[in-house]
């Protein structure tokens, strides 16, 4: 025998014996569940959304600004209408995003965290291009957005609603 191992243990030459002997708990703690947690605030849902609705707003302003450019002259046909239908793609997703945050969905948290992280760089771009305004308004709203759906994590419920 050996300190690991005392001379009347049945370990076999090549097998281990357990080092643990707790069993790992099947369901998580209930204090750890998401769908348990309630919302931070009453209205923090439906300001969440609402921001999403004026980003949304917001690209579909635009992109009927790059239709009329075409139609003005201003913009390439071609790269003026793909960017118009690029927006027109991106503010349905917002519109999405809105809704299933309003439901309580896991799409509208995912892709409205990935679209302010977009947005930010966006905005960053406007400042560097001299578009002050453009660039601040887009910052500001993404970092609000940003912060107000951080805070809504914990109480969204995980796919498959028992877990």
């Amino acid at each position: 025998g050996s300190a690991c191992h005392p001379a009347g243990s049945s370990v076999t030459r090549g097998s281990r014996p357990a080092r643990y002997s707790a069993t790992m708990p099947s369901d998580p703690r209930p204090s750890a569940r998401a769908d348990d947690a309630p919302d931070p605030g009453p209205r923090d849902r439906p300001v969440v959304a609402s921001l999403l609705g004026v980003e949304a707003l917001l690209l579909v302003i635009t992109a009927t600004y790059c239709f009329i450019g075409v139609s003005g002259g201003l913009l390439d046909a071609r790269f003026g209408v793909g960017l118009a239908v690029f927006l027109l793609l991106f503010a349905l997703a917002l519109g999405v995003a809105a809704r299933s945050i309003l439901a309580k969905g896991r799409f509208g948290l995912g892709f409205g965290l990935t679209w302010q992280l977009f947005q930010a760089l966006i905005g960053a771009s406007l400042l560097r291009g001299a578009l002050y305004w453009q660039g601040g308004l887009a910052l500001l709203l993404a970092v609000a957005v940003f912060v107000l759906l951080t805070r809504l994590v914990r109480s969204t419920p995980l796919p498959g609603g028992e877990r």
